[in-house]
């Protein structure tokens, strides 16, 4: 136990104040946590990949499903899971490999099926 007890709940209070940061998005400031304004995106986003599968497929049906996943997982891995407050280095290993894979993705829907 400290000597201070007001001076470690101050210790406290600082470090989870980025859990209290008000939502910035586009220039604006909105009256609630961070983690809600990423959690009401995601909602936003899984509506429209929802909207998306229900229309007619067409050739950019699988690469614009694909952007909106790694957009979705982008910001889970950055916000819920703190890689923004990390070492650049672990981007840099989530990157390259990320990368790699969609890329791979790409080109295999690229291909024509069939020809077994």
């Amino acid at each position: 136990m400290s000597d201070h007890p007001v001076s470690a709940a101050a210790e406290t209070a600082a470090q989870h104040e980025h859990h209290n940061d008000n939502f910035r998005f586009r220039g604006r400031e909105y009256p609630f946590p961070v983690y809600t304004g990423v959690f009401i995106i995601l909602a936003i986003l899984t509506v429209l990949e929802i909207a998306l599968f229900e229309l007619p497929r067409g050739f950019f049906t699988i690469p614009v499903m694909v952007g909106l996943s790694i957009i979705k997982a982008g910001l889970v891995v950055w916000f819920y899971m703190h890689l923004n407050k990390d070492s650049r280095v672990f981007l840099a290993c989530l990157l390259a490999p990320t990368i790699m894979v969609v890329l791979a993705t790409l080109f295999l829907s690229a291909v024509p099926g069939g020809g077994y």
